[in-house]
């Protein structure tokens, strides 16, 4: 009886762990577009189109472990480039990897493109590397969360059908009603 009752508590630890261990897979290739220019001589800004420029640019919101491809426009008059880091400075090292000609620029009328894997979760950054150019307002925030839970899988649910069924028929052969256990 025992024996049982343990087999049981394991198909029920076994379905319990599944469960819990389910997460999203990453998608891959999610595009993200900004355009990078100035909006006057003593303004620069990052926008969703060229026509809305603005400091900070549009924040970025990005689940962990979600794989994107961001494209930069430079649509202004001046090199541009854009990376992500941990703080509003430029940085030699950008933060997932992303960063678009972070020492070479992208030149009036190009733009670059990069592919990159958030890792960790919290509030980050987007700048413009060019000197001078993030205290003329080339920023934006970059917001990355975790990743949600996904239904359970079919293996998941297949150990939560045999838990129960298997609790179930060794509580009527020993006509345990619920909520009343043996002693063992």
């Amino acid at each position: 009886m025992q024996g049982t009752f343990l087999a049981l508590t394991l198909i029920v630890v076994i379905g319990l762990l599944s469960a819990s261990a389910a997460t999203v897979k990453a998608q891959t290739g999610t595009a993200l577009t900004l355009y990078a220019g100035e909006k006057s001589t003593s303004a620069y800004g990052f926008g969703s189109s060229a026509s809305d420029l603005a400091s900070p640019g549009p924040t970025l919101n990005l689940v962990e472990g979600t794989t994107y491809t961001m494209t930069v426009y430079n649509v202004g008059k001046m090199d541009h480039s854009w990376e992500i880091s941990t703080s509003k400075a430029t940085t030699t090292s950008p933060l997932f990897e992303a960063g678009i000609g972070i020492s070479t620029y992208i030149t009036p009328g190009g733009n670059g493109t990069v592919t990159f894997t958030p890792n960790q979760t919290g509030n980050f950054y987007y700048v413009c590397t060019f000197p001078g150019h993030i205290a003329l307002g080339m920023w934006g925030n970059v917001k990355v969360t975790s990743t949600v839970p996904e239904y359970p899988s079919v293996l998941t649910v297949m150990f939560m059908a045999l838990a129960v069924t298997g609790l179930a028929a060794f509580l009527a052969r020993q006509k345990i009603k619920i909520g009343k256990f043996p002693n063992f």
